[in-house]
């Protein structure tokens, strides 16, 4: 998700024309040197190719990245899925994907768009992700959440 450029202008390749502008986003409400770390050791991370999107992932409470511990016979079948996005300009688009499936919301130009909703809960070996695209082609990824 990051350009490798070392311009100072990171995400604005177009500045110094080295074709390069992703951008690597962490997810942490501690922006201290330890709080940076623990969300990069955490997975708590997310791409874009250079556009400046907000975006917060959760299943079942837990944070984009996460490990999902197995299920206990007396586990619910399903969790709640939520989804927040601020764009830097219109979205077009949520795409959902659950072990390389995906289903797609469609979107009529918000700037801002959350989700909250049940899924059925992920198998063994199962992951899940979001990716989020804006109508002038900037994408954001997330980092996926895994069942183990």
């Amino acid at each position: 998700g990051s350009g490798d450029s070392h311009d100072g202008h990171p995400g604005l390749a177009h500045l110094s024309n080295d074709g390069g502008s992703g951008l690597a986003a962490l997810y942490t409400e501690d922006v201290t040197r330890e709080g940076v770390l623990k969300a990069l050791r955490d997975r708590r991370t997310y791409a874009t190719n250079g556009a400046r999107i907000y975006l917060e992932v959760s299943v079942d409470g837990k944070p984009m990245g996460t490990i999902l511990e197995p299920a206990d016979a007396a586990a619910p079948s399903t969790y709640p899925l939520f989804v927040r996005v601020v764009g830097e300009g219109p979205l077009s688009h949520v795409d959902i994907i659950r072990s390389g499936r995906h289903s797609r919301v469609e979107l009529e130009g918000e700037l801002e768009w959350a989700l909250c909703r049940e899924m059925p809960r992920l198998a063994r070996g199962e992951y899940h992700y979001i990716r989020v695209v804006e109508r002038s082609g900037a994408v954001a990824w997330a980092s996926p959440i895994f069942a183990n």
